[in-house]
């Protein structure tokens, strides 16, 4: 409720911090300087083939830029509440370093395949979901994890369902307190429907 547009919020990324007792960075950069290869995007499989989108340049200078952006924002808020100390340097990650020419193929026959990082937005797909509880970009519609057009229906772990921690696993437990009073609602309805019928 103290979000002015849920709808928009959901769609943002939701932002991860990750930290050691070393407080090493953990990013793109830091991976391919361990010898981890940046493929980018994964368009298909064909004959033992990887093929990639060959946007991986395009994809890591866009996340660069929005990363910035927040970085800006953060800076500026703290100029403005005069929480700058004159000790204190902000920080920027490099931007990401892509190959000149990222791969467009890779052969899965080769060996030189050890692991694989499957690191990845998504978008859920709920085309199995046989009910008429989407909006019309393929996403259910809720409040607050309660499927409304479709009652006895609940969703977990979906981006700020109600809270911005609602999509890591110690969120979930907020949420599904607060879902069950839904649920135990509907419980008691169907249960009263069962005994008058």
């Amino acid at each position: 409720d103290a979000v002015d547009d849920v709808a928009r919020v959901r769609a943002l990324a939701s932002p991860q911090l990750i930290g050691s007792p070393e407080h090493r960075t953990l990013d793109l950069n830091a991976l391919s300087s361990i010898g981890v290869k940046l493929v980018g995007r994964l368009a298909g499989i064909r004959d033992r083939q990887a093929m990639f989108s060959g946007s991986l340049r395009n994809v890591c200078a866009l996340a660069d830029l929005k990363m910035n952006r927040l970085l800006d924002g953060i800076e500026d808020w703290i100029d403005i509440h005069g929480f700058r100390s004159d000790s204190t340097t902000p920080e920027r990650p490099a931007p990401t370093r892509v190959d000149d020419r990222p791969a467009l193929n890779l052969d899965l026959g080769s060996g030189e395949i050890r692991s694989v990082v499957w690191a990845t937005g998504y978008r859920p797909d709920y085309s199995w979901l046989d009910l008429p509880v989407l909006d019309r970009k393929g996403r259910l519609r809720h409040d607050g994890g309660v499927v409304t057009d479709a009652p006895g229906v609940y969703a977990m772990g979906l981006p700020f369902m109600r809270r911005r921690k609602s999509t890591f696993i110690h969120g979930a437990g907020d949420d599904a307190r607060e879902i069950t009073d839904s649920l135990r609602s509907y419980l008691d309805l169907q249960s009263h429907l069962r005994l008058a019928g």
